[in-house]
């Protein structure tokens, strides 16, 4: 049975989704205008602990903030991205999230503030990201120093981003993340996965247009969609690291992380899918006051833990 708080949630969206965008500019703005009060719950709201140190830094250029829960060892390093369909989504709004993420995995957290479409289309994003992965490996919470290991995670673009930069990183010959964790990610633009229109009536967020305009937004410079670094899905596996990824049962999206992993594993790769029944997209968004999402983010700190 799900928790009050995930009904609660649930309704909340259902009642959101009357006039879904179905322009190019409608998206953008939906996406932008929305505040942090979507993340209110029953009246519970995220907050960061005191005893978590919050430090903003530069990246290679790239501005992001290392999040880093009390106990937690600032020498393991996680790279997050954050959510926002790739034109939206600040470090303030996800914040709450890199701290639990801090807080379950024991590690610091790197929050990237790629750059976002429509102003700055792929691949700049992707760019931020490789030019911020590259600067962890030698820069912490203390200055230059050497990680003891280094980690990915994403949620939603963020996740799509995770696995994109993990065949560029390979492909570029730089270090990979010791493992990763990606969080409803979406993988294939080209909408070829069965669930999109299999589970199109249960799921709260997204519809098919909304994905291809999306995809419009977000890619404009001509590269096709079928571009791994665009549509991971259509990458090679070979030489990735160990990686999870967590996708609602009630998402259009639930087969792009599962494809994904099926041909990882066919490649050699220890890579593994979770179906989260009665989930929707991005749970752990709520992890501050959804028992469901927080779950997610321990199972996921539990996941990079042991490749540790």
């Amino acid at each position: 049975m799900p928790s009050p708080q995930l009904q609660t949630l649930l309704e909340s969206l259902i009642s959101s989704r009357a006039n879904p965008p179905t322009s190019r500019d409608e998206i953008i703005t939906a996406y932008r205008r929305e505040t942090d009060d979507c993340w209110v719950i029953d009246g519970s709201a995220p907050t960061i602990a005191g005893s978590t140190t919050v430090e903003s830094v530069s990246a290679a250029g790239v501005a992001s903030e290392w999040v880093l829960a009390e106990a937690a060892d600032p020498e393991l390093r996680i790279m997050h991205l954050h959510g926002g369909g790739f034109m939206a989504g600040t470090l303030d709004r996800y914040r709450h999230v890199a701290e639990a993420l801090s807080r379950t995995s024991g590690m610091a957290v790197l929050a990237v503030n790629y750059r976002l479409a429509p102003e700055h289309p792929f691949p700049e994003g992707l760019d931020d990201c490789v030019s911020a992965w590259r600067w962890m490996h030698h820069n912490g919470l203390a200055g230059e120093a050497i990680s003891k290991s280094v980690y990915l995670s994403g949620s939603s673009a963020g996740g799509h981003m995770a696995l994109a930069l993990m065949l560029r990183l390979r492909d570029e010959g730089h270090p990979l993340p010791k493992a990763a964790v990606a969080f409803s990610p979406g993988a294939d633009f080209t909408g070829s996965a069965p669930s999109i229109t299999e589970r199109a009536d249960i799921d709260p967020c997204f519809s098919q247009t909304e994905l291809d305009l999306i995809a419009e937004v977000y890619v404009s410079d001509g590269t096709p969609l079928t571009h791994p670094y665009v549509s991971p899905f259509f990458g090679h596996y070979e030489g990735l690291p160990p990686f999870l990824i967590q996708t609602g049962e009630c998402e259009v999206l639930h087969d792009d992380g599962m494809r994904v992993v099926e041909k990882a594993r066919k490649a050699g790769v220890d890579a593994h899918f979770k179906s989260l029944p009665g989930l929707i997209h991005c749970t752990e968004n709520w992890c501050h006051a959804v028992p469901e999402g927080l779950a997610l983010l321990q199972e996921a700190g539990d996941f990079l833990k042991h490749h540790l």
